[in-house]
C-alpha cells in the first residue's frame, strides 16, 4: 500500500500562508484602488505602485535571505491563482474599464515577488500575462544567478524582448546560466559577454538574430561549459572558432553541422585538438566525422545520432573510452551492428535510448540485457518488435536489468517482450508505456507476482483496451513507494464511477498517491 501524506513542514506551510497573505492582500486592494483610478488613473497607479512597494519590503524583511526564490515561487504561484479567479469574476454589466482596473492591480501584483536578492527564476513557468511584468522588472534581479526566460515571445516582439534583457542582464554580474530562445541577438549576447564573465550555461536555440558576429564575444566567456546554438545563424566557420576558442566546452546541444565543422578545422588547422567535449548530439553524421570525432574528442561520453547509408558501422563508437550514454535513432539492431557495439561497450552504459530501431524481438531484448548490466534508463521509441523469433540465449549469465531504474517503451510490441523487460526490473521507478503496448491485468498480474516492484514510485500507460481496476488494486497492495499513477482515464477498463470513487477513496484514508492526467512524453 502506497504511504499516507505526512504533514507540511512549519516551513511548506508559512511559505504558503505567504502566498495566501499576498493574494488576500490584493484582494482587499482591488476596490479601493479601482475607485481612485476611476476618477484619477495617474493618481490610482501612484498608490498601486507604493503599495506594492510596501508589500515586498514587508516580504523580504520578514523571510530568512535563504527562502527568497522559494517565497518568490510561492507568491507567483498564489498570483497566477488569482489572476485566473479574478478573470472568472466578471460579468456582463459590469463595465469593461472596471474588469480592466481590476486585472491591472493583480496582474502588476507580481512586482511584489521581485528583489535584487533573487538567484533562480524561471519564466516560462509562469502565464504569458504575468511575463509581461516580469519582463519589465528584470533590471531589478541583479543578484540572478541562474535566468530561465523560455521562449520569450517567439519570435515575434524581438525588440521589444531585446530592450528589457539588455537592461536586466547588465547588472547581472552573477549570471552562469542563461535562456532565451527565439529572441536573442547579437546584441543580446554583446551585453551578456560584457558583463556575465561567469556564465556557465547559455541556450539561444532557434534565435536567428545571432550570427557569427556574437562569436567574438562568446569567446570572451571562458567560463562556458554549455552553449546552445542550435537552428541560429551561427555558421559552420563560426562553431569552429568557438569550439577552438573555449577551452571549458563541454556541450554543443544539437548541431547538425558538427561533422563539417570537425573537417574545417582539421582542413585549416591541422592536428587540432583534442577538445574537451562530452556530449554530441548531430542528425547528419558519416563514418569520417565520427571517425574524426573520436579522434578530436576523445572524452565524449553521451552520443545521440540518426543513422543512415553514410554510417557503414556503428562499431566506431566503440573507441570511445568513456561513453556511458547512447541513443541511436533509425538503425536495424543487428543489420547494422548494434548488437555488436553493446557487446564491446554495453558494460559502461547506463542510459540507452533507442528510437525508429528495427529488428527489435527477444533475442535482441536479452542481448541488451547481458551486455549492458549497467544500464539505469532505457527507452524504446517508435521502435519495430517482432514477435516471432527462435532463442539464442536459453541461459542467462547475468541477471538482466537488476540496475534498471526507468523505462520507457512508446511503441508496438508483444506481450513476451513486455513481460522479459517488467518481470527483471526488480528496482524499477519509473515506468511509462505507450497507448499501442496492448498490455492488460493478465499481463500485469503476471509481472507483478515475479517482481513485486517495491522500488517503483511513478507508473503511466496511456492507453489499455485491457486494464481495469483489478491492476490498481494490485499495485496498490505490491508497490508500497508509489506515488504516481496516471492516465487512468484512458484505462478502457476502468468506469468513470469505479474512478470517481477511488478517488473518494485516497482522499479518505489520506493516501500519499497522485492520480491526475498529464499525457506528456518526452524523448530524451
Amino acid at each position: 500500500m502506497p504511504k499516507k501524506k505526512q504533514p507540511l513542514s512549519m516551513e511548506s506551510l508559512a511559505l504558503q500562508a505567504v502566498g495566501q497573505f499576498v493574494t488576500a492582500v490584493g484582494r482587499n486592494m482591488i476596490s479601493p484602488l479601482v475607485d481612485i483610478a476611476r476618477q484619477d488613473s495617474l493618481r490610482g497607479m501612484a498608490l498601486l505602485q507604493s503599495s506594492l512597494g510596501r508589500l515586498s519590503e514587508l516580504l523580504y524583511a520578514s523571510v530568512p535571505w535563504y527562502l527568497y526564490d522559494q517565497m518568490a515561487t510561492q507568491v507567483l504561484t498564489a498570483i497566477a491563482a488569482l489572476i485566473q479567479e479574478t478573470k472568472q469574476t466578471y460579468v456582463n454589466f459590469e463595465t469593461m474599464t472596471t474588469f480592466i482596473n481590476q486585472m491591472n492591480i493583480v496582474v502588476n501584483l507580481t512586482e511584489v515577488a521581485i528583489h535584487p536578492h533573487l538567484r533562480n527564476i524561471d519564466f516560462s513557468l509562469w502565464p504569458k500575462i504575468m511575463r509581461h511584468v516580469l519582463y519589465k522588472n528584470l533590471y531589478r534581479m541583479t543578484g540572478l544567478e541562474r535566468l530561465n526566460l523560455g521562449s520569450g515571445s517567439g519570435g515575434w516582439k524581438t525588440s521589444d524582448i531585446e530592450k528589457s534583457v539588455d537592461c536586466g542582464v547588465s547588472s547581472m554580474k552573477n549570471l552562469t546560466s542563461l535562456c532565451l530562445c527565439f529572441d536573442c541577438t547579437d546584441h543580446i549576447l554583446s551585453v551578456v559577454g560584457q558583463n556575465c564573465s561567469k556564465l556557465q550555461c547559455l541556450d539561444v536555440t532557434a534565435s536567428r538574430s545571432v550570427t557569427d558576429r556574437s562569436v567574438s564575444i562568446l569567446i570572451n566567456c571562458t567560463e562556458l561549459r554549455e552553449l546552445h546554438l542550435y537552428r541560429t545563424s551561427v555558421t559552420v566557420e563560426g562553431y569552429a572558432v568557438l569550439l577552438k576558442g573555449l577551452p571549458r566546452l563541454e556541450d554543443l546541444g544539437r548541431c547538425d553541422e558538427f561533422g563539417f565543422i570537425l573537417e574545417h578545422l582539421r582542413s585549416t588547422e591541422g592536428n587540432i585538438g583534442p577538445f574537451g567535449l562530452k556530449i554530441f548530439q548531430s542528425r547528419d553524421v558519416t563514418t569520417s566525422h565520427l571517425n574524426l570525432l573520436i579522434e578530436m574528442c576523445p572524452r565524449v561520453s553521451h552520443v545521440s545520432i540518426y543513422h543512415d547509408e553514410r554510417i557503414s558501422d556503428l562499431t566506431v563508437l566503440s573507441a570511445l573510452d568513456d561513453l556511458c550514454e547512447l541513443k541511436l535513432l533509425s538503425c536495424d539492431f543487428f543489420t547494422d551492428r548494434v548488437k555488436q557495439l553493446l557487446e564491446v561497450k554495453g558494460c559502461g552504459l547506463t542510459w540507452l535510448h533507442l528510437e525508429h530501431v528495427e529488428e527489435i524481438d527477444l533475442n535482441a531484448l536479452m542481448y541488451i540485457s547481458q551486455y549492458c548490466p549497467n544500464l539505469k534508463k532505457l527507452t524504446f521509441y517508435n521502435c519495430e518488435f517482432l514477435e516471432h523469433t527462435s532463442l539464442s540465449l536459453k541461459k542467462l549469465s547475468v541477471q538482466p536489468l537488476r540496475y534498471l531504474e526507468r523505462i520507457t517503451c512508446v511503441a508496438e510490441c508483444a506481450l513476451l517482450h513486455l513481460e522479459f523487460l517488467l518481470s527483471n526490473c526488480h528496482n524499477i521507478r519509473f515506468i511509462q508505456l505507450g497507448s499501442s503496448t496492448g498490455i492488460g491485468d493478465v499481463t500485469m498480474a503476471k509481472v507483478l507476482s515475479q517482481n513485486p516492484m517495491k522500488y517503483l514510485e511513478e507508473l503511466k500507460i496511456l492507453y489499455s483496451d485491457n486494464l481495469s481496476m483489478q491492476t490498481v488494486h494490485l499495485l496498490m497492495t505490491r508497490c508500497e513507494n508509489l506515488r504516481v499513477l496516471s492516465e487512468l482515464e484512458s484505462w478502457q477498463g476502468i468506469s468513470e464511477e469505479e474512478l470517481t470513487h477511488f478517488r473518494r477513496e485516497l482522499k479518505q484514508n489520506n493516501i500519499d498517491l497522485d492520480i491526475r492526467p498529464t499525457l506528456s512524453y518526452t524523448s530524451n
